[in-house]
């Protein structure tokens, strides 16, 4: 494992990965309902133009950016860390994808709170970076673990600002969700 690997463009690069899950999400979104599509798609409402820009911009920037470092950095295949992060980040993306399905097919009267969202409030997102953390160790490279630890930190308020929209919208049935089920996996 290396803080920085050397960067070069190349097929065999780790792009790959980001756009296997890319590909999975549209496959998935291209067979849900316009009224899932909506709910998935839907930023928050948020208390102040500050949080909103914060969350946004940690939301599409630094996330665009870390896949497009992505094209640079090599695969270090077939050593124990490329197998460790090949089982990390195939979990995570299937577990991802399978939320967002979840989500998707939800009655949009009541909140999600069935399958893998009994462990996490915000599963696809937890996934998602828990992906990252596979990437990470496919390709030998600190940086992205780095990258897949600060990023759910940096989204904080965006998952906050999810939350009370749907305290609003579901009221105590949202509220007794929360009591019982972590927004990350072990960390309520």
């Amino acid at each position: 494992m290396e803080f920085f690997p050397n960067h070069a463009i190349q097929l065999s690069n780790l792009f790959w990965f980001p756009m296997l899950y890319g590909i999975s999400s549209l496959l998935v979104m291209s067979n849900i309902s316009k009224e899932g599509k909506k709910r998935i798609l839907t930023f928050p409402k948020y208390k102040s133009k500050a949080n909103k820009f914060f969350s946004i911009f940690f939301m599409l920037i630094f996330g665009k950016l870390i896949i497009i470092y992505s094209v640079f950095v090599p695969i270090k295949a077939f050593t124990v860390y490329f197998y460790l992060g090949l089982v990390i980040y195939t979990f995570g993306i299937f577990c991802s994808v399978y939320a967002m399905w979840i989500f998707s097919k939800a009655d949009l009267s009541h909140p999600v709170t069935k399958g893998i969202y009994k462990y996490s409030r915000h599963p696809m997102q937890v996934m998602y970076y828990l992906s990252w953390i596979g990437l990470g160790f496919i390709s030998g490279t600190w940086i992205i673990i780095i990258y897949a630890i600060i990023f759910p930190i940096l989204t904080i308020p965006s998952l906050i600002a999810q939350e009370t929209d749907c305290t609003e919208k579901y009221g105590i049935e949202y509220t007794k969700y929360l009591k019982q089920t972590p927004r990350f996996l072990f960390f309520k």
